[in-house]
């Protein structure tokens, strides 16, 4: 069965479970080094981002002193 090569859009689902507050910082796609929106959720806080199937992403998650880079 062929599959399909339409593009889908995926649900990405950012949740901070932890008491601190986190940010939540996205990266531009074209060289993603460049800052783009940045996000702040409280404890219990959520947010879901609609990204486009096959397309790069990258962001960086920071609560306090820690920082992470996700792609």
């Amino acid at each position: 069965m062929p599959t399909s090569t339409l593009p889908y859009e995926v649900l990405f689902e950012f949740v901070n479970s932890s008491i601190q507050p986190i940010t939540v910082q996205v990266l531009r796609q074209d060289n993603g080094n460049r800052p783009g929106a940045t996000i702040l959720l409280h404890s219990g806080e959520n947010i879901s981002l609609v990204l486009t199937a096959g397309s790069p992403y990258k962001y960086t998650v920071k609560q306090g002193k820690y920082q992470a880079t996700l792609s």
